[in-house]
């Protein structure tokens, strides 16, 4: 099973949104088994989700009681739902919930293809926690200024992270989310992303289009929204998500040839 942690430190960048879209991909495009777990306790991708609800709450992966873990019948897409209650994890201590959640995960092999995580939108132990047990992870970022200035804090953190605990965790790449190509301050900030980290960039951007979200309200992928709109929309969305395999592939090539 492969990991992938959606993740930036700022709130807004349709890290949630992606994270939905991957899962979908990954079952409809694919063929895999996938579950979803939501670490945000603004709980948007457990709203999107919600008929696909396992019964086992994101919190209870920080828990070291065994749990229950979803049998061969159920759909291939299945939600662990997160919680206002996610918060209080912030509390704990990490020497007990991280590898608790880390056991958790790799028990998630023996039923799902792929694991996709939604992080909180802040650095703290629910994020940690999802890089420590991560294989690869992927950066949404919205080209407004603020966002970009956090760039080099999320580039820190992921690879700080695989510094010191994680070091097989493989980032990427930063996502253009949310552009608005008739906008003179969101193309100087693509212009100023490029610039700056060129090779983490994602060399595909999604553009602001309301099939998304609309897409999303009804509980679908925008690619099955019956509407003209969401071609140009799903074209964007389903590019990046090659990319991102392309770069999952050849993670692996490089590490099997360095092994």
């Amino acid at each position: 099973m492969s990991t992938i942690v959606f993740t930036n430190q700022k709130g807004g960048p349709g890290k949630s949104t992606l994270a939905v879209l991957y899962a979908h991909w990954l079952v409809d495009k694919r063929g895999q088994r996938v579950c979803v777990i939501d670490l945000d306790s603004q709980k948007n991708s457990s709203k999107t989700l919600q008929k696909f609800d396992c019964g086992i709450a994101a919190t209870e992966l920080f828990q070291s009681a065994p749990i229950a873990l979803p049998n061969d019948r159920l759909a291939s897409l299945a939600l662990f739902p997160g919680a206002k209650t996610l918060i209080d994890l912030e509390r704990a201590k990490p020497e007990v919930v991280i590898p608790a959640f880390k056991q958790h995960i790799a028990a998630l092999n023996r039923v799902f293809d792929t694991c996709v995580i939604d992080t909180p939108p802040a650095l703290g132990l629910r994020m940690s926690a999802a890089l420590i047990a991560a294989d690869y992870v992927a950066c949404p970022i919205e080209l407004e200024e603020y966002s970009i200035d956090g760039v080099t804090d999320m580039l820190k953190t992921v690879f700080g992270v695989k510094q010191k605990y994680n070091p097989t965790l493989r980032l990427l790449g930063i996502i253009a989310n949310r552009f608005n190509p008739h906008s003179p301050r969101q193309k100087e900030a693509l212009a100023s992303l490029l610039a700056n980290y060129d090779e983490f960039v994602i060399p595909a951007k999604i553009s602001t289009r309301s099939a998304i979200p609309e897409a999303l309200a009804a509980g679908v992928p925008v690619w099955r929204l019956a509407k003209s709109s969401a071609r140009e929309a799903s074209a964007e969305v389903l590019n990046v998500f090659e990319l991102l395999r392309e770069r999952m592939v050849g993670a692996a090539v490089a590490t099997a040839e360095a092994a």
